[in-house]
């Protein structure tokens, strides 16, 4: 893909960590876009194109004045058309319930499909004890819904809950938000044994109803687990049995078989619609070594 093809954009401060460290994990083939109402967010990511919502004149962000960060990132499109103009695939991250994240994220994806862009939305949803911040979340996540081809739940209970027993700090993703970007990206950016591209994503995407990414890895005499371990990823809690569509990316070393290729691919798609569509690709890396790693998106769920 060409240069500035793919690209990850955080919003608001949950969103923008974790774009900055997914992009730490493939700024080789992709750009960073950050977009926050608090100057602060930028400090730290030299790399970055960035977008001020300075909504109060103070830069202290947006409180919980939604329509108000939307409007400052209609003030401030000029700055970042370049961007969508080169883009073909952008990752949106972002938390909903505070001014920015609910406000600015939904119209940012807007703009992007606009732009002829396919836009993955990955959504943090606020705690249940945030009760203020949970209804805005929910008033706005249909907009953001609606402006991308796919869009992904996380729940922070969840991420918080299963950070623990890796004892890492969900705040940063705790390692399932970065991998996730990764595998999509590196799928789409390198080129593989049995190659996927972005036409073969849209494909799968367009059937009707929910979908969702999934990610796995482990090493190559676990391979079962890799399975189990994605389908348990605490970023989405949808079934995937009767999904109508599959798009499978399966990463090894130069040591990954047939065998291992056949044996992830077969125990995954098993769970799938007997008449699901299945793309498959696979990529060899010599940073995998001993290791597999599978990425799939799941379509067509919770569809009639």
């Amino acid at each position: 893909m060409h240069q500035g093809a793919l690209l990850i954009v955080g919003v608001g401060g949950l969103g923008s960590l974790w774009a900055e460290r997914s992009h730490l994990r493939c700024s080789r083939f992709s750009d960073l876009l950050l977009i926050d109402a608090d100057e602060n967010t930028f400090n730290g990511s030299p790399e970055a194109h960035c977008l001020h919502l300075d909504a109060s004149g103070e830069a202290k962000g947006a409180a919980a004045l939604p329509m108000l960060a939307k409007h400052r990132l209609n003030e401030g499109v000029k700055e970042i058309q370049p961007l969508l103009d080169n883009a073909e695939l952008v990752v949106v991250l972002t938390c909903l319930g505070g001014g920015v994240g609910s406000g600015a994220a939904s119209e940012f994806a807007r703009l992007a499909r606009e732009s002829g862009c396919m836009v993955v939305s990955i959504v943090g949803l606020p705690f249940a004890e945030q009760p203020i911040r949970y209804q805005l979340a929910e008033k706005s996540f249909p907009e953001l819904y609606d402006n991308s081809n796919v869009c992904i739940k996380v729940s922070l209970e969840r991420l918080s809950w299963q950070s623990k027993e890796r004892k890492l700090d969900w705040k940063k993703g705790a390692g399932w938000i970065e991998e996730l970007v990764e595998g999509l990206l590196s799928t789409l950016a390198k080129v593989g044994k049995i190659n996927l591209d972005l036409m073969d994503f849209k494909t799968i995407v367009e059937h009707p109803g929910e979908a969702t990414i999934l990610v796995g890895s482990g090493p190559t005499n676990s391979l079962s687990e890799i399975v189990k371990n994605a389908l348990q990823s605490p970023l989405s809690n949808l079934e995937v049995d009767g999904a109508k569509g599959c798009w499978i990316q399966v990463e090894g070393g130069p040591d990954m078989t047939i065998f291992h290729l056949n044996k992830v691919t077969e125990e995954f798609v098993s769970l799938l619609d007997s008449d699901c569509q299945v793309l498959l690709g696979a990529r060899s890396s010599d940073e995998m070594i001993g290791r597999v790693r599978v990425v799939a998106v799941v379509s067509g769920l919770g569809h009639l």
